[in-house]
Parts: C-alpha cells; structure tokens; sequence
C-alpha cells in the first residue's frame, strides 16, 4: 500500500515499491533475489509483515510469476517446496508456461502488443498498483459477518522460514531492513484472538537480527472501517495518508 511518491517527497530517496499482490514470504523472497541480479541493491528495505501474512488463510506463493526463470537453480529450489505439482510437470515439453496457461496468457498479449509498439514504459514506474477492486465494506459489522466466532492466526513455519530467508538476503547485501505493519481497521483488531501473541512472535523474530519492527497504531484513519478495502487493505486516499506518515516518520525518525 505504500505509495512511493510521499516517501521520495519527504526523503528525497529514490524508492520503488517492489510488492506484488497477494504475495507470500516466499514470493517476497524470490523477488528480492530476482531483483538484485539485475539491480543495484537499494539501501533501505521496507517488509510489511502482520499476523495475516503468517497465516497460510492469507496471501499465496504465485508460482506462475516465476515460470520463466524456473530453471534458475535458487527459483526452482522454492519451486519445489512450495508447489511440488508444478516442479515435477515443469520438465515435460512446454508445461513449464503451459501449466499456468490461464494466469500468463494475458500477460503474454499483453506484453507481445507492448513489443509491437514499441513501449518502453511500465504503466506503474515506482512500482504501486492501485487495488484491482473499490468497493467498500458496507459497514464494520462486515468484518465481524466473516468470522462470527472470531479468528485464531496460524502461525506457519514456512512463512517464517521465507521472511528470515528475505531479511538474510537483504543483510548480505547490506541493505538496512526494517519490518513494519500498516494500520488495521480497528472494530476488527478485537475479533483477532491471537494476534498480540503473534505480533509478540514477529517482534521476536525482529529483534534476532537486530532490526526495527515498526507498528503505526495511531493513525487517524483507522478509526473507520470506511477507510478500508478489507479489515488490512486501506482506500487508496487511506493509503495516501499512511504513505505520507510514513514518508515523515523515515525522513524525522530513521534518517535523521
């Protein structure tokens, strides 16, 4: 949801948002290291972890994203354990794009028309897409309509095992890394029945590197359940608002 305009205003530090919707740790993981093959490593990385991203009910490893590089020998170890279906059909002629046909092929016109023309451009420079749905929640009572009983997180080692993988990655490369979680709609936060003993956990597994976890609670915004998409994604106006605190506290508090 970072919208890299606000951070650039207030840093003057290029910044790109290289997330990808609905991504898991491992997918962070692999897109990082794609990333640094072919780029100058950045000197701050941003890695919005909370306890829905622990949790396998939320996000997923999209394997089709990675079809092309699948015989790299680090794309396709990840491969293998998080989508074995896929790593054993890979090797036969053509399955390799063929078994995610239905993701890719838009994408495949799509950038053969690019081609064509000729453009150059991405249609999102500093990599923020704006949410593919709008609609709002009709009211807060939406969020409870989900999970009458409330909600328990499941804590995934291999989520885990993927974050630690990413800020390793990054630590190698020098990249000063801090983990960070944008403000919930908060008439959800009391139907989360583990969730301080998670963010306890990512805390934890924070401070084992020796880097900063960083909660923004305190942000009007998440007053109202208005501002939100889901109980986690914000407007895109909310979006703006949060980009723009967090441009200031990085340029007030971290840079400083």
């Amino acid at each position: 949801i970072i919208q890299p305009a606000f951070i650039e205003k207030y840093t003057g530090l290029k910044t790109y948002n290289l997330g990808l919707t609905h991504a898991d740790f491992a997918e962070n993981y692999l897109t990082l290291y794609l990333y640094l093959q072919k780029n100058k490593a950045p000197k701050h990385l941003f890695i919005y972890v909370s306890p829905e991203s622990m949790d396998l009910n939320y996000n997923l490893f999209n394997t089709f994203r990675f079809s092309s590089m699948a015989n790299d020998t680090t794309v396709e170890s990840v491969l293998k354990e998080c989508d074995k279906p896929y790593a054993q059909w890979k090797n036969i002629p053509f399955m390799q794009y063929a078994y995610y046909s239905n993701n890719i092929y838009y994408d495949a016109v799509d950038g053969f028309k690019h081609y064509m023309n000729n453009q150059q451009h991405p249609y999102y420079k500093d990599g923020f897409t704006p949410p593919l749905f709008l609609s709002k929640p009709d009211s807060s009572d939406k969020y409870i309509e989900i999970y009458p009983q409330g909600f328990t997180f499941e804590w995934n080692i291999t989520r885990e095992k993927y974050l630690r993988k990413t800020i390793e990655l990054a630590l190698q490369k020098n990249i000063q890394v801090y983990l960070y979680e944008s403000p919930i709609a908060k008439q959800s936060i009391m139907h989360l029945k583990n969730r301080n003993k998670c963010i306890d956990t990512i805390k934890q597994l924070a401070d084992s590197y020796n880097i900063q976890y960083i909660q923004f609670e305190n942000i009007k915004f998440a007053d109202s359940g208005k501002n939100f998409l889901s109980s986690v994604i914000p407007t895109i106006q909310a979006s703006a608002e949060f980009s723009d605190s967090l441009g200031k506290f990085i340029a007030t508090q971290l840079l400083k």
